[in-house]
């Protein structure tokens, strides 16, 4: 089977494959993309307060020239010059955080192994110098102490090299078993195990064989996994805290994965409601996880109504309709905070500053938002709705404007839900 990975479970931050057939998740930086402007293409991304977009090739095409020889080449030698312009975004305090930003994923119990005293490297030291000495002095007895110690050591490194090969073969064989056969599974090479190992190595991989087993009850889909577990899992010797810490990193982690993209599918919604009652942790361990889920299936229901004729605050036209209000919206427009190169590369630090604060009303003909003063975009004339869902910002990008519009709201994924309906409509 291969199964045993021990650092697996010390991923950390990193998204983990529950076995071989199950689902893998990759880790990586969520919020890039890749597109295309007059420069030709750039990469936009990041998180954390900082953004960038920096140009990586020119598509723009080479034009005949009529030039000299000799200009040509002065026309290469300065491309050659040419350096990409890379531009940063900083985070002004302007937008609003998305809607999960405060959800982090449990960490996994630490399984780093103890260092034996026999690996140690004082100790080795100490037995190099303690040789030398002895060759120097010529003196018996420290010639015994440093053949004894030596032999210790030696006798420590065996000892240990066999019991992790019994451990790994424990887990393997035992994961294989359950995997394939969890009703005839034979608890007793478990105990066995416990009973004539050292205490050390029954904390080194006792550990290891819960979540590995864990993890394949509650990957399969069947109740028989999850019923044989329930029966071994007290046949385990390791702790309440730990199994309890193991089951909320596990339920976190894949709760994470699933909102990656921040939103969540009926499906997904059932599947993770369904991983909270199979790891049947206290309900106060899956308090945080079920808030989010909770938010994530509102968004998700919110998007997927039908659209809703709705009171305006504003005068609206004859026959125009009203879809959608939100306070505490937030117009925005993009700055260049500051300029400077270095290596030879421009570099522009933009942010965003706040050009209007009040409510944005959507109606079947227009965008208009309304506080300390008013602006109003027909929806006619939007080409495209870009949202980002790290920064919490939607850009319109209106036909005949030189600049995209950039809007921000604590919701801004319904806004930009409404706005594709209303637009497709």
């Amino acid at each position: 089977m291969g199964f045993f990975i021990r650092k697996a479970f010390k991923a950390g931050p990193v998204r983990f494959n529950l076995s071989k057939g199950g689902v893998g998740v990759s880790a990586g930086v969520t919020g890039a993309r890749i597109g295309l402007n007059r420069r030709g293409a750039y990469v936009y991304g990041g998180r954390h307060g900082l953004y960038y977009r920096e140009q990586v090739a020119n598509f723009g095409g080479n034009k005949t020239s009529r030039s000299t020889s000799g200009k040509k080449v002065g026309d290469r030698r300065q491309a050659q010059n040419i350096h990409a312009a890379t531009d940063l975004f900083l985070d002004t305090g302007t937008t609003f955080p998305p809607a999960y930003k405060a959800f982090k994923p449990y960490p996994f119990p630490d399984l780093k192994e103890k260092s034996q005293w026999f690996n140690s490297i004082p100790v080795w030291l100490l037995l190099v110098i303690l040789g030398v000495f002895s060759i120097v002095q010529n003196h018996w007895s420290l010639w015994i102490l440093s053949i004894t110690l030596l032999g210790g050591m030696v006798f420590g490194l065996i000892r240990d090299i066999s019991w992790k090969s019994r451990g790994k073969e424990l887990i393997e064989s035992i994961a294989k078993s359950f995997e394939h056969e969890p009703g005839n599974l034979d608890s007793q090479p478990i105990r066995d195990f416990n009973s004539s190992s050292p205490g050390a190595y029954s904390k080194r991989f006792m550990p290891d064989l819960y979540s590995v087993l864990l993890q394949i009850a509650i990957e399969k889909p069947d109740e028989a996994h999850i019923h044989a577990f329930n029966n071994l899992e007290n046949k385990i010797p390791v702790s309440d805290d730990f199994k309890n810490q193991t089951k909320r990193a596990i339920l976190s982690h894949h709760l994470d994965a699933v909102l990656e993209d921040h939103l969540i599918s009926k499906k997904e919604e059932i599947l993770m409601r369904s991983l909270i009652e199979r790891l049947n942790l206290p309900e106060e361990f899956a308090e945080e996880e079920l808030r989010y889920l909770e938010l994530a299936s509102s968004i998700r229901k919110e998007m997927d109504k039908p659209l809703e004729e709705t009171d305006a605050s504003i005068p609206l036209v004859r026959g125009e309709i009203c879809y959608g209000e939100f306070q505490e919206a937030r117009l925005l427009e993009e700055r260049v905070l500051n300029r400077f190169q270095q290596n030879r590369v421009q570099y522009r630090e933009l942010g965003y500053e706040i050009q209007i604060e009040g409510t944005l009303t959507i109606t079947d003909r227009r965008l208009v938002i309304t506080g300390r003063g008013s602006r109003e975009y027909r929806l006619n004339r939007v080409a495209d709705v870009i949202t980002d869902l790290e920064a919490n910002i939607i850009e319109l990008i209106i036909t005949n404007r030189k600049n995209p519009v950039f809007i921000t709201h604590s919701s801004s994924i319904l806004i930009s839900s409404l706005l594709q309906k209303v637009i497709q409509k």
